[in-house]
């Protein structure tokens, strides 16, 4: 079994192991194809059975005895909402700090063929739309390498080389309860599978897959992948169609973002919004934003600005962190003349209007004429003269090329 896993040498790899027989046999494989030095054991107790402060103990020792890297994780008793949720989100997010850490090359996890069968069975029985049917080999998350290389082989085939191997191990006793769905599937139904049952489902799950593989390719033909997507494109796609487009779309997300059909019927009603400018979080700390036709990814911390205010007395350069700006050889084409020096480059202010074609028009009003999106109206840049006039704003346009001779670059809309 050890020749299904692949390594590089000298590469720290970090291995996920819950002291169960999948992970501990996977353990012993990764110990024949490298040295002990660049294996690092992450461990995690959850607190959620009796068994679990001992199964900390047993694999400490383990480690030890086989001088081998230990990074324990020991999670909160508290926590919010549906556990299985929380508790792979909490685990994933420990792996990844122990990715960086270590400056990893990858992350091994002990998933075997009865986790592939029965997270098929699930998919099947849900009738959702998956990025992949059963569980990938090889996949990534947030730059994080994951690698499954057991794939091949059943619980058995892993518990027997346990205990030929006289490989340590202990039972979740959770799992032979069928308190969850996938463990109603695992006694019911995977477990009672012959070998003829089994190569028959993985046969299938082979060509959904691949049936898989053309209606992605399909889909790229109808939708414009990048760092947004245009609203009325993706509306037009059928229900499945949306939740793949989805799926694709948030792989290039910040961070990891988890998608259920609940959350994806949700963004469909936020596409749907009359609202022009809207958006909702979708994990701590990233939004997913609507801006009139288009949908984008975001940390909540890039849409938060503060009020600004800077002073030029004549002309020439001034670098912010909200916009650069050259004014060396005057802005006549931006409509400030010498004598309005000292100016005023600042963030908008409650009421402010601008004089245009013999009239003032509200800087409010402005914005809205121009679609300029709600995240930029607080700190849209405005020039003041010495007189306490607004002068100059700079024109909002979608993909607008800036023509002028004098440099106005706004930082916060690269």
């Amino acid at each position: 079994m050890a020749e299904e896993i692949k390594v590089k040498p000298k590469t720290k790899y970090l291995v996920a192991c819950s002291f169960g027989p999948d992970s501990m046999a996977l353990l012993d494989m990764l110990q024949k194809v490298t040295e002990p030095q660049f294996i690092i054991v992450c461990f995690v107790n959850y607190h959620k059975r009796k068994e679990a402060d001992e199964e900390q103990k047993q694999i400490k020792k383990y480690c030890e005895e086989k001088n081998l890297i230990l990074e324990i994780a020991s999670a909160p008793k508290k926590y919010e909402g549906n556990f299985q949720t929380w508790a792979r989100e909490f685990r994933y997010g420990f792996f990844e700090k122990m990715y960086k850490k270590y400056n990893a090359a990858g992350l091994f996890i002990g998933h075997h063929q009865d986790d592939l069968i029965e997270t098929y069975l699930i998919q099947k029985q849900r009738k959702a739309a998956v990025k992949e049917y059963g569980i990938a080999s090889v996949c990534s998350r947030n730059d994080m390498m994951i690698y499954r290389p057991l794939l091949k082989y059943s619980k058995k085939e892993l518990l027997k080389h346990c205990q030929v191997n006289e490989i340590p191990f202990s039972i979740d006793t959770t799992n032979l309860e069928n308190k969850y769905l996938r463990n109603i599937f695992r006694h019911n139904v995977v477990e009672h599978m012959g070998a003829v049952e089994r190569e028959n489902i993985l046969k299938e799950i082979e060509e959904m897959n691949s049936e898989r593989k053309e209606f992605v390719e399909d889909l790229e033909k109808k939708v414009s992948f990048g760092t947004e997507l245009n609203i009325r494109e993706i509306i037009a796609l059928t229900k499945s169609e949306f939740a793949t487009t989805l799926y694709k779309f948030f792989e290039n997300a910040p961070e990891h973002v988890p998608l259920s059909n609940g959350r994806i019927d949700e963004i469909r009603k936020l596409c749907l919004s009359p609202q022009p400018n809207i958006s909702m979080e979708v994990s701590k700390g990233i939004v997913l934003v609507k801006e009139y036709d288009v949908i984008f990814l975001a940390r909540t911390s890039e849409l938060t600005w503060k009020p600004y205010s800077y002073t030029m007395e004549v002309p020439g350069k001034l670098e912010t962190i909200e916009f650069n700006i050259d004014f060396t050889q005057g802005a006549p084409d931006r409509n400030i003349k010498p004598k309005d020096f000292p100016i005023t480059i600042r963030s908008p202010k409650e009421g402010d209007k601008v004089h245009i074609a013999n009239y003032n028009c509200e800087l409010r009003r402005l914005f809205i004429d121009w679609k300029l999106p709600s995240r930029f109206r607080s700190i849209w840049p405005v020039v003041v003269n010495n007189k306490g006039q607004i002068i100059y704003v700079p024109r909002y346009r979608k993909n607008f090329e800036e023509r002028h001779t004098s440099k106005f670059e706004l930082n916060f809309i690269k």
